[in-house]
């Protein structure tokens, strides 16, 4: 997902892309990966449980208005179900 959005400066910048596990035993509920050169990024959180589980994924720059993007991740694959918040 974020290397679809921005997959050129998580190269530039020799980003490690977020590990997911944490979000399994996070009592904060959702984390944010910044990227520089977006002037934003990437807010994510785990939403429901077992095989019902999503890996709901908010990102936006704050430059860029109507940039804001939300994805739903699931075992099925992933699904665009909200665009323009920001």
């Amino acid at each position: 997902m974020i290397r679809g959005r921005v997959g050129d400066l998580v190269d530039k910048h020799a980003l490690s892309l977020p590990d997911l596990e944490p979000l399994l035993t996070s009592s904060e509920g959702e984390e944010w990966f910044p990227v520089p050169g977006m002037a934003g990024g990437f807010a994510y959180r785990l939403e429901g449980e077992g095989s019902s589980a999503k890996l709901i994924v908010s990102s936006w720059s704050r430059v860029v208005e109507g940039s804001g993007a939300r994805h739903e991740i699931s075992a099925e694959g992933s699904r665009l179900v909200e665009t323009g918040f920001v």
